[in-house]
């Protein structure tokens, strides 16, 4: 397919690209309202919730998990993550 228009993508470096510093910096500010809202609407006394920027082989994710059990419980009972999100 990329014959037919002549066009190949420099996979390396859309690769380079997605696992930049920038994009983890641009990754972490999106996770980061996330995490707050989480925090806030947490209805069990202790639950606490983290973000984290994870770098893999292609890409960087941004990711928002229960960082204790009362958070797990948490979310298992409200869905807390799921409602945090808008």
């Amino acid at each position: 397919m990329a014959e037919l228009y002549g066009f190949t993508p420099n996979i390396g470096g859309i690769r380079a690209v997605l696992r930049s510093t920038e994009v983890q910096s641009e990754l972490a500010q999106l996770i980061a309202p996330i995490t707050d809202a989480a925090n806030g609407n947490a209805q069990e006394r202790d639950a606490e919730y983290k973000a984290y920027v994870d770098v893999g082989n292609y890409t960087a994710l941004g990711k928002v998990v229960c960082g204790n059990i009362a958070a797990r419980r948490d979310n298992a009972h409200h869905n807390t993550l799921l409602k945090s999100m808008g």
